[in-house]
């Protein structure tokens, strides 16, 4: 048992002077510390168990439910652009979201997707399930929050937890699970801003800071958003430490002029890193297009009604703000069958296909409150996290088919940055308990998500 609350208590059955003398072994532990090793034997149990469950859904979910014919749009890219072409003339006229311009097909997604999917096109030409894909870059993903965490100084119990709630009780899951198109966008996306905030808080770098942010672009354009973290952190994080709070000197910086030439020279380099994937990009679209700025999604084929009525208020518009924000943080389960139904059946509640806000699918994020906001870290993290905020609620489109918010996975590992540094340390029973919670919520949409799709497959 690690030390703890009191000075003088050591490791089970030792008791320490308070002064600082020899560690006396009293032979026995008190009843306390035995029902405080009976608590803790039991949330590791749970630990253990949520993460058993999540990796047994993760391996038998591509098996049990079948690819979908609707779902490979990068997969088309791809071969395209082994060929040498932007088009994707060869995708299915079911396809939501193609758009025909001078009688080619194309796609308004970001390309980088489709470029990471090259490699791996023979496995998936034998039949070989993106999902798999998408569970290597979780595997990445995985490994560089563990780091992440590390550079923050969470080297505690509260560094599992906060990967287990990152990955298994948030919309990560489900997005992770299904291995859709769209949803591998949302996984690749994540890869880049958690390489961005890693290169951040470790060798700070930017031009690199600004290459992973362009390549975050490549995938969701909206993810570029999140920039002003990253200049935030440029500017207020030293070198020696950026995580500090702003009480160190700088001994590299001998006067305000010299910091502030600093300053401008990382921004400098963190825009021109930026401006290698916007460039292309842009390249993309004027290829396509004729325009760097047009993408294609005010041109993309929707046959789905509710799209098309959401869409005549304009692509982006504050007439969407009030639903977006409702569907990400207020919209709870639906009435199963339906709200106006004579009596309920089981299971009696369903989620919205739409999507639920983040209040009941990861109640354990909203710990990001309890950062200390005087921090310059966590100003930057609410800075990014606002700004990314601002494409995404104006957008006429909050996805569909999907358990909780997933365009939500462009700011939210800043939010898990917050959190983790909300979280109590030691871990309390409640914080336990609201991320175990995350994930029995998350993993149960997941499987009502993979029950939708089988269904519609």
């Amino acid at each position: 048992m690690s030390v703890s609350n009191a000075d003088w208590i050591g490791k089970a059955g030792e008791t320490q002077s308070p002064k600082g003398g020899a560690v006396v072994d009293t032979g026995a532990s008190s009843p306390e510390d035995k029902a405080r090793a009976r608590r803790d034997r039991r949330w590791q149990l749970a630990f253990f168990v949520a993460v058993c469950c999540i990796v047994l859904l993760l391996l038998l979910g591509p098996g049990v439910v079948p690819p979908k014919v609707d779902n490979l749009h990068y997969v088309y890219l791809a071969h395209s652009l082994t060929e040498g072409k932007l088009t994707v003339d060869a995708i299915p006229a079911s396809y939501q979201d193609v758009v025909t311009y001078q009688g080619h097909k194309y796609l308004p997604f970001g390309p980088l997707p489709a470029v990471i999917l090259i490699p791996f096109l023979p496995i998936l030409d034998l039949g070989v399930h993106i999902v798999w894909i998408g569970y290597l870059l979780t595997l990445l993903n995985i490994w560089i929050l563990f780091k992440i965490l590390g550079a923050m100084g969470i080297k505690d119990e509260r560094r599992q937890w906060a990967l287990l709630l990152f990955f298994g009780g948030t919309v990560y899951l489900s997005v992770t699970l299904v291995g859709s198109s769209y949803f591998l966008a949302a996984v690749l996306t994540v890869s880049c801003v958690l390489l961005a905030i890693l290169e951040t808080l470790t060798r700070r770098r930017p031009w690199l800071i600004g290459i992973f942010i362009g390549l975050a672009g490549m995938t969701r354009l909206t993810a570029v958003f999140v920039l002003p973290f990253f200049m935030w952190m440029l500017w207020k994080g030293t070198p020696t430490d950026p995580l500090a709070d702003n009480t160190q000197e700088d001994t590299s910086v001998k006067s305000p002029g010299d910091r502030l030439s600093k300053v401008v020279a990382n921004y400098i380099l963190l825009f021109v890193g930026l401006a290698g994937p916007m460039a292309l990009l842009f390249a993309y679209n004027y290829l396509r297009f004729g325009s760097i700025l047009e993408s294609g999604y005010n041109m993309a084929v929707l046959t789905y009604q509710p799209f098309v009525d959401a869409r005549s208020y304009g692509l982006f518009s504050l007439a969407h703000i009030p639903k977006n924000l409702f569907m990400m943080f207020l919209q709870g389960p639906l009435a199963y069958p339906s709200d106006d139904a004579p009596v309920l059946l089981f299971p009696y509640f369903m989620p919205s296909p739409w999507g639920m806000g983040l209040i009941y699918t990861s109640p354990a994020i909203f710990y990001a409150f309890r950062s200390k906001f005087k921090q310059p870290f966590v100003k930057a993290c609410w800075l990014g996290i606002g700004v990314a905020m601002i494409p995404i609620i104006t957008y006429y489109g909050i996805g569909w088919i999907q358990f909780g918010y997933r365009y939500a996975l462009d700011f939210l590992p800043l939010a898990l940055l917050l959190a983790a540094r909300g979280l109590p340390n030691p871990m309390t029973n409640l914080a336990k308990g609201l991320v175990l919670g995350s994930v029995a919520v998350s993993t149960w949409g997941a499987i009502i998500l993979l029950t939708w799709i089988h269904v519609a497959g």
